[in-house]
Protein backbone atom coordinates (compact mmCIF):
# COMPACT_ATOMS: atom_id res chain seq x y z
CA UNK A 1 0.00 0.00 0.00
CA UNK A 2 2.45 2.67 1.15
CA UNK A 3 4.40 1.87 -2.53
CA UNK A 4 1.25 1.95 -4.72
CA UNK A 5 0.65 5.51 -2.82
CA UNK A 6 4.36 6.61 -3.17
CA UNK A 7 4.21 5.50 -7.19
CA UNK A 8 0.60 7.37 -7.38
CA UNK A 9 2.40 10.40 -5.80
CA UNK A 10 4.85 10.24 -8.25
CA UNK A 11 3.12 10.02 -11.17
CA UNK A 12 0.64 13.07 -9.96
CA UNK A 13 3.72 15.15 -9.68
CA UNK A 14 4.70 14.09 -13.33
CA UNK A 15 1.34 14.77 -14.63
CA UNK A 16 1.28 18.57 -13.16
CA UNK A 17 4.70 19.10 -14.16
CA UNK A 18 3.38 18.52 -17.44
CA UNK A 19 0.49 20.87 -16.92
CA UNK A 20 2.37 23.16 -15.78
CA UNK A 21 5.02 23.52 -18.79
CA UNK A 22 2.61 23.46 -21.33
CA UNK A 23 0.30 26.24 -19.75
CA UNK A 24 3.95 28.31 -19.52
CA UNK A 25 3.91 27.42 -24.01
CA UNK A 26 0.50 28.78 -23.92
CA UNK A 27 1.40 31.81 -22.63
CA UNK A 28 3.28 32.71 -25.37
CA UNK A 29 2.10 34.38 -28.21
CA UNK A 30 0.14 31.77 -31.27
CA UNK A 31 1.89 32.44 -34.56
CA UNK A 32 -0.85 32.98 -37.14
CA UNK A 33 -0.87 30.14 -40.02
CA UNK A 34 -2.90 29.08 -42.51
CA UNK A 35 -4.68 25.99 -42.47
CA UNK A 36 -4.41 23.79 -45.56
CA UNK A 37 -6.68 22.49 -48.35
CA UNK A 38 -8.74 19.75 -47.06
CA UNK A 39 -8.37 16.17 -48.83
CA UNK A 40 -10.93 15.50 -50.72
CA UNK A 41 -13.11 12.13 -50.31
CA UNK A 42 -11.68 9.60 -52.95
CA UNK A 43 -12.74 10.04 -56.76
CA UNK A 44 -15.56 7.27 -57.47
CA UNK A 45 -16.63 6.25 -61.11
CA UNK A 46 -19.97 5.25 -61.18
CA UNK A 47 -20.49 1.93 -59.17
CA UNK A 48 -20.65 -1.30 -61.96
CA UNK A 49 -23.94 -2.90 -61.71
CA UNK A 50 -24.21 -5.97 -59.81
CA UNK A 51 -24.11 -8.98 -62.93
CA UNK A 52 -26.51 -11.88 -62.46
CA UNK A 53 -25.60 -15.56 -63.21
CA UNK A 54 -28.40 -17.90 -63.59
CA UNK A 55 -28.33 -19.93 -60.09
CA UNK A 56 -28.46 -23.23 -62.15
CA UNK A 57 -24.50 -22.71 -63.59
CA UNK A 58 -22.54 -24.71 -61.98
CA UNK A 59 -19.47 -24.45 -63.74
CA UNK A 60 -16.48 -24.70 -61.99
CA UNK A 61 -14.08 -21.86 -62.54
CA UNK A 62 -10.53 -22.53 -64.11
CA UNK A 63 -7.65 -21.98 -62.09
CA UNK A 64 -6.26 -18.63 -62.92
CA UNK A 65 -3.48 -16.78 -61.70
CA UNK A 66 -3.50 -13.21 -62.01
CA UNK A 67 -0.39 -11.03 -61.75
CA UNK A 68 -0.41 -8.25 -58.98
CA UNK A 69 -0.20 -4.71 -60.24
CA UNK A 70 0.06 -2.96 -57.38
CA UNK A 71 -0.28 -4.26 -53.09
CA UNK A 72 -1.20 -1.59 -50.53
CA UNK A 73 -0.81 -2.24 -46.94
CA UNK A 74 -1.45 0.80 -44.86
CA UNK A 75 0.06 0.32 -41.08
CA UNK A 76 -2.66 0.63 -38.14
CA UNK A 77 -1.36 2.66 -35.31
CA UNK A 78 -1.65 1.92 -31.26
CA UNK A 79 -4.06 3.77 -29.61
CA UNK A 80 -3.10 6.78 -27.75
CA UNK A 81 -2.66 6.47 -23.83
CA UNK A 82 -3.50 8.92 -21.07
CA UNK A 83 -0.33 10.58 -19.95
CA UNK A 84 -0.32 8.95 -16.15
CA UNK A 85 -3.38 6.74 -14.62
CA UNK A 86 -5.98 8.53 -13.04
CA UNK A 87 -7.43 6.80 -9.73
CA UNK A 88 -10.20 7.65 -8.03
CA UNK A 89 -9.94 9.81 -4.79
CA UNK A 90 -13.18 9.04 -2.81
CA UNK A 91 -15.04 12.06 -1.24
CA UNK A 92 -18.00 11.85 0.96
CA UNK A 93 -20.99 12.72 -0.62
CA UNK A 94 -19.59 13.85 -3.94
CA UNK A 95 -21.70 15.69 -6.78
CA UNK A 96 -22.05 14.44 -10.08
CA UNK A 97 -22.77 15.67 -13.12
CA UNK A 98 -24.76 13.73 -15.63
CA UNK A 99 -24.61 13.77 -19.25
CA UNK A 100 -25.60 11.04 -22.40
CA UNK A 101 -23.58 10.24 -25.16
CA UNK A 102 -25.79 7.81 -28.17
CA UNK A 103 -28.92 7.14 -25.92
CA UNK A 104 -25.72 6.38 -23.23
CA UNK A 105 -26.34 7.52 -20.01
CA UNK A 106 -23.28 8.24 -17.78
CA UNK A 107 -22.27 10.77 -14.37
CA UNK A 108 -18.68 12.08 -13.86
CA UNK A 109 -17.58 13.20 -10.31
CA UNK A 110 -17.19 17.31 -9.83
CA UNK A 111 -18.47 20.14 -7.44
CA UNK A 112 -19.66 22.63 -9.52
CA UNK A 113 -18.85 25.07 -6.24
CA UNK A 114 -15.41 24.00 -7.75
CA UNK A 115 -15.75 25.34 -10.87
CA UNK A 116 -12.52 27.69 -12.54
CA UNK A 117 -13.61 30.06 -14.90
CA UNK A 118 -11.59 31.77 -18.62
CA UNK A 119 -11.42 34.78 -18.23
CA UNK A 120 -10.82 36.06 -21.93
CA UNK A 121 -9.76 34.72 -25.36
CA UNK A 122 -6.19 35.92 -24.99
CA UNK A 123 -3.24 33.20 -24.97
CA UNK A 124 -2.63 34.70 -20.50
CA UNK A 125 -6.14 33.69 -19.80
CA UNK A 126 -5.99 30.23 -21.47
CA UNK A 127 -2.89 29.67 -19.76
CA UNK A 128 -4.15 30.63 -16.27
CA UNK A 129 -7.41 28.25 -16.96
CA UNK A 130 -5.54 25.16 -18.21
CA UNK A 131 -3.50 25.59 -14.85
CA UNK A 132 -6.66 26.18 -12.51
CA UNK A 133 -7.82 23.10 -14.52
CA UNK A 134 -5.03 20.92 -13.38
CA UNK A 135 -6.09 21.02 -9.89
CA UNK A 136 -7.17 18.57 -7.85
CA UNK A 137 -10.80 19.65 -8.31
CA UNK A 138 -11.11 18.32 -11.72
CA UNK A 139 -8.87 15.07 -11.10
CA UNK A 140 -12.46 12.66 -10.91
CA UNK A 141 -13.56 13.97 -13.94
CA UNK A 142 -10.52 12.64 -15.53
CA UNK A 143 -10.48 9.69 -14.06
CA UNK A 144 -14.22 8.73 -14.59
CA UNK A 145 -14.01 9.67 -17.88
CA UNK A 146 -10.93 7.17 -18.19
CA UNK A 147 -12.75 4.45 -16.82
CA UNK A 148 -15.97 4.65 -18.54
CA UNK A 149 -13.71 4.80 -21.75
CA UNK A 150 -12.40 1.45 -20.52
CA UNK A 151 -15.77 -0.45 -19.18
CA UNK A 152 -17.49 0.64 -22.39
CA UNK A 153 -14.57 -0.29 -24.88
CA UNK A 154 -14.95 2.92 -26.67
CA UNK A 155 -12.75 3.34 -29.86
CA UNK A 156 -10.76 6.63 -29.95
CA UNK A 157 -13.49 8.41 -32.28
CA UNK A 158 -16.46 7.20 -29.76
CA UNK A 159 -14.20 8.61 -26.37
CA UNK A 160 -13.70 11.93 -28.61
CA UNK A 161 -17.45 12.08 -28.68
CA UNK A 162 -18.16 11.21 -25.52
CA UNK A 163 -15.97 13.92 -24.11
CA UNK A 164 -17.49 16.35 -26.36
CA UNK A 165 -20.45 15.63 -24.14
CA UNK A 166 -18.57 15.91 -20.87
CA UNK A 167 -17.25 19.29 -21.43
CA UNK A 168 -20.52 20.49 -22.69
CA UNK A 169 -21.98 19.08 -19.36
CA UNK A 170 -19.55 21.30 -16.94
CA UNK A 171 -19.32 24.27 -19.71
CA UNK A 172 -22.22 24.48 -21.69
CA UNK A 173 -20.61 26.11 -25.15
CA UNK A 174 -17.99 29.05 -25.83
CA UNK A 175 -14.75 29.02 -25.11
CA UNK A 176 -14.21 27.22 -22.13
CA UNK A 177 -16.26 24.30 -23.58
CA UNK A 178 -13.42 24.55 -25.80
CA UNK A 179 -10.12 24.81 -23.64
CA UNK A 180 -12.06 22.27 -21.40
CA UNK A 181 -12.22 19.70 -24.14
CA UNK A 182 -8.98 20.53 -24.99
CA UNK A 183 -7.62 19.97 -21.34
CA UNK A 184 -9.69 16.32 -21.26
CA UNK A 185 -8.34 14.69 -24.43
CA UNK A 186 -4.70 15.56 -23.48
CA UNK A 187 -5.02 14.50 -20.00
CA UNK A 188 -6.08 11.43 -21.99
CA UNK A 189 -3.50 10.99 -23.96
CA UNK A 190 -4.68 12.83 -27.54
CA UNK A 191 -2.68 14.95 -29.36
CA UNK A 192 -4.38 18.71 -29.69
CA UNK A 193 -3.96 22.21 -30.55
CA UNK A 194 -5.35 25.48 -29.45
CA UNK A 195 -6.41 28.34 -32.14
CA UNK A 196 -7.29 32.07 -31.58
CA UNK A 197 -9.17 33.56 -34.46
CA UNK A 198 -10.77 36.91 -33.73
CA UNK A 199 -12.73 36.10 -29.86
CA UNK A 200 -13.23 32.35 -30.79
CA UNK A 201 -11.06 29.89 -29.32
CA UNK A 202 -10.68 26.60 -32.04
CA UNK A 203 -9.71 23.28 -31.19
CA UNK A 204 -7.41 21.45 -33.36
CA UNK A 205 -7.24 17.38 -33.36
CA UNK A 206 -4.57 15.43 -34.23
CA UNK A 207 -5.34 12.45 -35.90
CA UNK A 208 -3.30 9.66 -37.95
CA UNK A 209 -5.81 9.56 -40.64
CA UNK A 210 -6.46 12.15 -43.51
CA UNK A 211 -10.35 13.39 -42.83
CA UNK A 212 -12.29 14.17 -46.06
CA UNK A 213 -13.69 17.40 -46.58
CA UNK A 214 -12.04 18.65 -42.89
CA UNK A 215 -10.05 21.48 -43.05
CA UNK A 216 -6.37 21.08 -41.29
CA UNK A 217 -3.17 22.51 -40.19
CA UNK A 218 0.17 21.00 -40.84
CA UNK A 219 2.34 20.85 -37.77
CA UNK A 220 5.91 20.09 -37.28
CA UNK A 221 4.81 16.72 -35.27
CA UNK A 222 1.67 16.10 -37.69
CA UNK A 223 -1.51 17.26 -39.12
CA UNK A 224 -4.61 18.60 -37.03
CA UNK A 225 -8.11 19.23 -38.02
CA UNK A 226 -10.44 21.96 -37.56
CA UNK A 227 -13.85 19.54 -36.91
CA UNK A 228 -16.32 22.10 -35.20
CA UNK A 229 -17.85 22.94 -38.74
CA UNK A 230 -16.79 26.59 -38.49
CA UNK A 231 -15.06 28.07 -41.71
CA UNK A 232 -12.18 29.31 -40.65
CA UNK A 233 -8.68 29.05 -42.71
CA UNK A 234 -6.47 31.48 -40.97
CA UNK A 235 -6.10 31.85 -37.31
CA UNK A 236 -3.18 32.32 -34.83
CA UNK A 237 -2.15 28.79 -33.40
CA UNK A 238 0.06 27.36 -30.68
CA UNK A 239 2.88 25.16 -31.91
CA UNK A 240 4.03 22.89 -29.08
CA UNK A 241 2.70 19.26 -28.24
CA UNK A 242 1.44 18.20 -25.24
CA UNK A 243 4.14 15.86 -23.61
CA UNK A 244 3.42 12.12 -24.31
CA UNK A 245 0.02 12.99 -26.34
CA UNK A 246 -0.57 10.85 -29.88
CA UNK A 247 -2.99 11.26 -32.73
CA UNK A 248 -6.40 9.97 -32.23
CA UNK A 249 -6.54 6.92 -34.85
CA UNK A 250 -9.99 6.86 -36.68
CA UNK A 251 -10.05 2.88 -36.14
CA UNK A 252 -13.19 1.47 -34.89
CA UNK A 253 -11.84 -1.65 -33.12
CA UNK A 254 -13.79 -1.74 -30.40
CA UNK A 255 -16.94 -2.57 -29.56
CA UNK A 256 -18.16 0.49 -28.02
CA UNK A 257 -21.11 -0.58 -25.76
CA UNK A 258 -23.51 1.67 -26.02
CA UNK A 259 -26.98 1.53 -23.98
CA UNK A 260 -29.35 -0.66 -26.33
CA UNK A 261 -32.14 0.78 -27.84
CA UNK A 262 -33.23 -2.24 -30.20
CA UNK A 263 -34.48 -1.58 -34.13
CA UNK A 264 -36.74 -4.01 -35.53
CA UNK A 265 -35.76 -7.23 -36.55
CA UNK A 266 -34.65 -7.83 -40.01
CA UNK A 267 -34.75 -11.19 -41.40
CA UNK A 268 -31.83 -11.81 -44.00
CA UNK A 269 -31.75 -15.61 -46.06
CA UNK A 270 -29.67 -16.95 -48.42
CA UNK A 271 -31.15 -17.25 -51.45
CA UNK A 272 -29.41 -20.67 -52.48
CA UNK A 273 -28.67 -21.86 -48.99
CA UNK A 274 -32.48 -21.05 -47.37
CA UNK A 275 -30.86 -22.28 -43.81
CA UNK A 276 -28.59 -19.76 -43.94
CA UNK A 277 -31.10 -17.20 -42.32
CA UNK A 278 -29.99 -14.37 -39.59
CA UNK A 279 -32.90 -12.39 -38.02
CA UNK A 280 -30.73 -9.44 -36.48
CA UNK A 281 -32.09 -6.33 -34.28
CA UNK A 282 -29.74 -3.45 -34.25
CA UNK A 283 -28.76 -1.14 -31.63
CA UNK A 284 -30.13 2.18 -33.29
CA UNK A 285 -27.76 3.91 -30.81
CA UNK A 286 -24.56 2.14 -32.25
CA UNK A 287 -26.09 3.04 -35.44
CA UNK A 288 -26.64 6.95 -34.40
CA UNK A 289 -22.82 6.69 -33.48
CA UNK A 290 -21.81 4.56 -36.70
CA UNK A 291 -23.37 7.52 -39.19
CA UNK A 292 -21.51 10.12 -37.36
CA UNK A 293 -18.43 8.69 -37.46
CA UNK A 294 -16.18 11.19 -40.56
CA UNK A 295 -15.26 9.46 -43.69
CA UNK A 296 -11.13 8.45 -43.57
CA UNK A 297 -8.41 6.85 -44.66
CA UNK A 298 -6.43 4.49 -42.51
CA UNK A 299 -3.06 6.77 -42.97
CA UNK A 300 -3.11 9.57 -45.54
CA UNK A 301 -4.03 7.23 -48.24
CA UNK A 302 -7.15 8.26 -50.12
CA UNK A 303 -8.41 5.12 -51.52
CA UNK A 304 -8.06 2.93 -48.11
CA UNK A 305 -11.03 3.98 -46.62
CA UNK A 306 -12.90 0.92 -47.02
CA UNK A 307 -10.30 -0.46 -45.44
CA UNK A 308 -11.22 1.04 -41.90
CA UNK A 309 -14.94 -0.21 -42.08
CA UNK A 310 -13.79 -3.70 -42.64
CA UNK A 311 -11.60 -3.14 -39.77
CA UNK A 312 -14.88 -2.84 -37.64
CA UNK A 313 -16.17 -5.37 -35.36
CA UNK A 314 -19.96 -6.08 -34.90
CA UNK A 315 -21.40 -4.74 -31.58
CA UNK A 316 -21.59 -7.94 -29.15
CA UNK A 317 -25.48 -8.21 -29.54
CA UNK A 318 -25.42 -8.23 -33.26
CA UNK A 319 -22.09 -10.73 -33.50
CA UNK A 320 -23.78 -13.52 -31.18
CA UNK A 321 -27.20 -12.75 -34.21
CA UNK A 322 -24.52 -13.56 -37.16
CA UNK A 323 -22.56 -15.89 -35.68
CA UNK A 324 -24.96 -18.78 -34.20
CA UNK A 325 -26.93 -18.56 -36.74
CA UNK A 326 -24.37 -18.75 -40.10
CA UNK A 327 -21.70 -21.43 -37.69
CA UNK A 328 -24.56 -23.76 -38.09
CA UNK A 329 -24.53 -23.50 -41.47
CA UNK A 330 -20.84 -23.86 -42.27
CA UNK A 331 -19.55 -25.97 -39.24
CA UNK A 332 -18.38 -29.36 -40.39
CA UNK A 333 -17.94 -28.39 -44.08
CA UNK A 334 -15.06 -27.67 -46.24
CA UNK A 335 -13.48 -24.21 -46.84
CA UNK A 336 -14.62 -23.87 -50.07
CA UNK A 337 -17.98 -24.83 -48.95
CA UNK A 338 -18.11 -22.82 -46.10
CA UNK A 339 -17.38 -19.88 -47.97
CA UNK A 340 -19.71 -20.43 -50.64
CA UNK A 341 -22.49 -20.26 -48.19
CA UNK A 342 -21.23 -17.06 -47.04
CA UNK A 343 -20.98 -15.30 -50.25
CA UNK A 344 -24.12 -16.25 -51.24
CA UNK A 345 -25.80 -14.42 -48.41
CA UNK A 346 -24.07 -11.48 -48.66
CA UNK A 347 -25.18 -11.59 -52.60
CA UNK A 348 -28.67 -12.51 -52.23
CA UNK A 349 -30.07 -11.52 -48.73
CA UNK A 350 -29.20 -7.73 -49.30
CA UNK A 351 -31.11 -5.16 -52.08
CA UNK A 352 -28.77 -3.71 -54.41
CA UNK A 353 -28.57 0.37 -54.61
CA UNK A 354 -25.84 2.72 -55.61
CA UNK A 355 -24.71 5.27 -52.89
CA UNK A 356 -25.95 7.67 -54.96
CA UNK A 357 -29.22 6.52 -55.57
CA UNK A 358 -29.66 5.98 -51.82
CA UNK A 359 -28.03 8.80 -50.14
CA UNK A 360 -26.93 11.34 -52.93
CA UNK A 361 -23.69 11.13 -52.12
CA UNK A 362 -20.39 8.60 -51.41
CA UNK A 363 -21.19 6.39 -47.80
CA UNK A 364 -19.52 3.23 -47.68
CA UNK A 365 -21.26 1.35 -45.14
CA UNK A 366 -19.28 -0.58 -41.24
CA UNK A 367 -20.61 -3.94 -41.40
CA UNK A 368 -23.39 -3.50 -39.10
CA UNK A 369 -24.91 -0.59 -40.98
CA UNK A 370 -25.36 -2.96 -44.05
CA UNK A 371 -27.14 -5.25 -41.95
CA UNK A 372 -29.61 -2.10 -40.79
CA UNK A 373 -30.08 0.27 -43.80
CA UNK A 374 -32.02 -1.46 -46.51
CA UNK A 375 -29.64 -1.35 -49.42
CA UNK A 376 -25.88 -1.70 -50.22
CA UNK A 377 -23.94 -1.50 -52.80
CA UNK A 378 -20.50 -3.47 -54.10
CA UNK A 379 -18.17 -1.68 -51.42
CA UNK A 380 -20.43 -2.37 -48.47
CA UNK A 381 -21.10 -6.52 -49.39
CA UNK A 382 -17.21 -6.45 -49.85
CA UNK A 383 -16.24 -5.45 -46.42
CA UNK A 384 -19.77 -7.27 -44.94
CA UNK A 385 -18.14 -10.51 -46.52
CA UNK A 386 -14.53 -9.64 -45.46
CA UNK A 387 -15.49 -9.39 -42.02
CA UNK A 388 -17.42 -12.77 -42.01
CA UNK A 389 -15.01 -14.46 -43.41
CA UNK A 390 -12.30 -13.41 -40.66
CA UNK A 391 -14.84 -14.08 -37.92
CA UNK A 392 -16.38 -16.71 -38.85
CA UNK A 393 -13.65 -18.46 -40.52
CA UNK A 394 -10.60 -17.34 -39.05
CA UNK A 395 -9.02 -16.51 -42.80
CA UNK A 396 -7.22 -13.86 -44.18
CA UNK A 397 -8.86 -11.43 -46.48
CA UNK A 398 -8.14 -8.97 -48.98
CA UNK A 399 -9.42 -5.96 -50.91
CA UNK A 400 -9.65 -6.78 -55.01
CA UNK A 401 -10.37 -2.90 -56.33
CA UNK A 402 -11.21 -2.13 -60.00
CA UNK A 403 -12.33 0.85 -61.51
CA UNK A 404 -16.13 1.61 -60.62
CA UNK A 405 -16.30 -1.61 -58.50
CA UNK A 406 -14.80 -3.56 -54.85
CA UNK A 407 -14.31 -7.32 -54.71
CA UNK A 408 -12.70 -9.57 -52.04
CA UNK A 409 -10.33 -11.92 -52.21
CA UNK A 410 -9.38 -14.98 -49.58
CA UNK A 411 -6.49 -16.74 -48.34
CA UNK A 412 -7.70 -20.22 -48.60
CA UNK A 413 -5.71 -23.01 -46.48
CA UNK A 414 -7.00 -25.69 -49.36
CA UNK A 415 -6.04 -25.58 -52.93
CA UNK A 416 -9.38 -24.10 -54.56
CA UNK A 417 -9.40 -23.65 -58.31
CA UNK A 418 -10.39 -20.13 -59.65
CA UNK A 419 -9.20 -16.65 -60.02
CA UNK A 420 -6.29 -15.68 -58.09
CA UNK A 421 -3.58 -13.56 -56.91
CA UNK A 422 0.23 -14.63 -54.51
CA UNK A 423 1.32 -11.97 -52.38
CA UNK A 424 4.04 -12.82 -50.06
CA UNK A 425 3.82 -16.25 -50.71
CA UNK A 426 0.27 -16.97 -50.35
CA UNK A 427 -2.55 -17.15 -52.58
CA UNK A 428 -6.05 -15.17 -52.43
CA UNK A 429 -8.60 -16.47 -54.23
CA UNK A 430 -11.21 -13.69 -55.93
CA UNK A 431 -14.74 -13.65 -53.97
CA UNK A 432 -16.98 -11.35 -55.57
CA UNK A 433 -20.35 -10.22 -53.06
CA UNK A 434 -21.66 -8.53 -56.06
CA UNK A 435 -21.59 -11.08 -58.85
CA UNK A 436 -24.68 -12.56 -58.18
CA UNK A 437 -25.02 -16.49 -57.45
CA UNK A 438 -21.24 -16.90 -58.71
CA UNK A 439 -19.01 -18.97 -56.65
CA UNK A 440 -15.49 -18.37 -54.85
CA UNK A 441 -12.87 -18.03 -57.58
CA UNK A 442 -14.97 -15.83 -60.40
CA UNK A 443 -14.23 -12.53 -61.31
CA UNK A 444 -17.10 -10.59 -61.88
CA UNK A 445 -18.21 -10.40 -65.80
CA UNK A 446 -16.51 -7.51 -67.29
CA UNK A 447 -13.71 -6.81 -64.72
CA UNK A 448 -10.49 -6.11 -65.99
CA UNK A 449 -7.78 -7.77 -63.41
CA UNK A 450 -5.10 -6.33 -65.28
CA UNK A 451 -6.32 -3.28 -63.65
CA UNK A 452 -6.96 -4.52 -60.23
CA UNK A 453 -5.26 -3.09 -57.65
CA UNK A 454 -4.80 -5.16 -54.31
CA UNK A 455 -5.35 -4.25 -50.18
CA UNK A 456 -3.82 -6.16 -47.47
CA UNK A 457 -3.77 -5.58 -43.59
CA UNK A 458 -0.12 -5.04 -42.20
Amino acid sequence: QSYKQKTQQEWEAYRNRLNMEFAAYLDRTWEKRDSEVPVSEPERVPDVPPVVLPELEIDLPEDNRIPVVDVTIPGLDEAPTPIAPMTYTPKPKEKTIPFVFYGTRERVRFDPGKKVRLSGPDERAVSRFWKELSGEAYDNVVADCQNIRYDRDLCDWAYYKMLEQVAGALYPGGNEQTVFLAWLLAQSGFSIRLGREGGNIHLLLGTSSAIFGMPYWEMKDGQYFLLDGSRVSSMNVMDIQFTGTSPLRMRMDSENNFDVDSAGPRRLISRKYPDAEVTVSCNKNAIAFLKDVPISAIGWSDVTDFMKYADTPFSREVGHAVGAALADQIVGKSEADAANVLLNFVQTAFEYKTDDEAWGRERPFFPEETLYYPYSDCEDRAILFSVLVRYLMGLETAFVLYPGHLATAVHFSEEIPGDYFVIAGKRYLVCDPTFINASIGRTMTGMNNKAARVFLWD
